[in-house]
């Protein structure tokens, strides 16, 4: 029960920080080259979030868990 927590949380941190970033790439239109919006992209806190909640999801995916005895 709390991988599949895991994660649905760390899926919905994936999706709202991917949703954030995608809405900095409207910053061209004031002007702000592309080099300026990525560099800003990757030092922002979304990036950081977006990360950590990647590892976390291949994490509960991809790492087997304990196994657990029937009536133990």
């Amino acid at each position: 029960m709390t991988r599949f927590l895991v994660f649905i949380c760390s899926y919905c941190v994936i999706v709202v920080s991917l949703a954030n970033l995608l809405f900095y790439l409207n910053y061209s239109a004031l002007g702000y080259d592309y080099q300026q919006i990525l560099l800003f992209m990757l030092q922002s806190v979304d990036f950081t979030l977006l990360l950590i909640a990647s590892f976390a999801l291949l994490l509960t995916v991809y790492v087997p868990s304990p196994l657990r005895l029937p009536f133990s």
